[in-house]
C-alpha cells in the first residue's frame, strides 16, 4: 500500500494529470458563473464596467494563487500532502452539495444566476450618479466593483485549488488553467446560452469527484508518511 501510494504520487505522469485536471475544472466550474453573469449584465452595466471588474478580479485572483502556492512550498511535504488534501476534500464537498441541489433537488441555476444578476445591476443603480433611466451605467471604478467582487470571490476559490495543484506541478497547473480559459472564451464569444446549456449538475459531479479522489489520494499519502515516519 505504502509503495502503491507513494508510486503514484512519484509517477511524473500521474502528476501532470491530476494537476492539469484539478486546475480544469477549478477554472472551468468558478469562471463559468464569472463568465455567465458576465455576459448576462453586459448590457445594462457597459462593457467597460464589465471588463475593468473581470480583470482587476482576475489579477487579484492570480496574486492570491501565487501566494498560497508560495505558502505551500514552503511547508514540509507531508504537510502539503495534508494541506492540498484538505483543499480539495472542501471544494469536493461543495462541488457534490451542488449536484445533489441541481440534480437531486431539482434547484434552477439558471434562477440562480438570474438572481445575481438583478443583485448586481441593481447594486448600481442603486449607486449615486448611476440614473436608472439610462440604458447603460456609465463607467466608474465603484460601478465595476459588484462585478470585480464576484471574480474575487470565484477566483479566491479557484486559486485555492490552483495553489495545491501548483505545488506538485506548477507547468501543468498553468496549462490546465489557461486551457479552461480558453474553452470559457470560446464558448462565451459564440453565445451565452451554451454556457447555460451545459447542465450545472453534471460540471458538479464531474468537478466533486475528480477532487475527492485526488483529496483521498494526497491524505493516504499523508498518513502513511505520517506512520513510517514515526516508526
Amino acid at each position: 500500500m505504502h509503495i502503491g501510494i507513494q508510486g503514484i504520487l512519484t509517477d511524473p505522469t500521474v502528476v501532470i494529470i491530476g494537476s492539469f485536471l484539478l486546475a480544469f475544472k477549478a477554472i472551468l466550474v468558478e469562471g463559468s458563473e464569472v463568465a455567465i453573469l458576465s455576459l448576462a449584465t453586459i448590457k445594462q452595466l457597459g462593457r467597460n464596467n464589465i471588463l475593468f471588474g473581470v480583470v482587476m478580479g482576475g489579477l487579484g485572483s492570480i496574486v492570491t494563487f501565487l501566494a498560497v502556492r508560495q505558502v505551500f512550498l514552503l511547508l514540509p511535504v507531508i504537510i502539503i500532502d495534508f494541506a492540498t488534501s484538505i483543499v480539495l476534500f472542501y471544494f469536493s464537498s461543495r462541488f457534490l452539495r451542488g449536484f445533489v441541489k441541481y440534480a437531486i433537488r431539482h434547484k434552477s441555476f439558471r434562477e440562480k444566476m438570474e438572481r445575481m444578476e438583478r443583485e448586481v445591476v441593481e447594486k448600481d443603480l442603486r449607486r449615486e450618479g448611476a440614473d436608472p433611466r439610462l440604458s447603460v451605467v456609465p463607467f466608474s471604478v465603484p460601478n465595476s466593483l459588484p462585478v470585480l467582487s464576484i471574480t474575487l470571490t470565484e477566483g479566491f476559490e479557484a486559486s485555492l485549488v490552483l495553489a495545491a495543484a501548483g505545488a506538485y506541478n506548477f507547468q501543468w497547473t498553468l496549462i490546465g488553467a489557461g486551457v479552461s480559459l480558453l474553452v470559457l472564451i470560446i464558448v462565451s464569444a459564440i453565445s451565452y446560452d451554451y454556457l447555460m446549456r451545459v447542465p450545472r449538475w453534471l460540471l458538479d459531479i464531474i468537478a466533486g469527484l475528480v477532487l475527492l479522489s485526488f483529496g483521498l489520494i494526497f491524505f493516504t499519502s499523508g498518513v502513511i508518511s505520517l506512520i513510517t515516519g514515526s516508526t
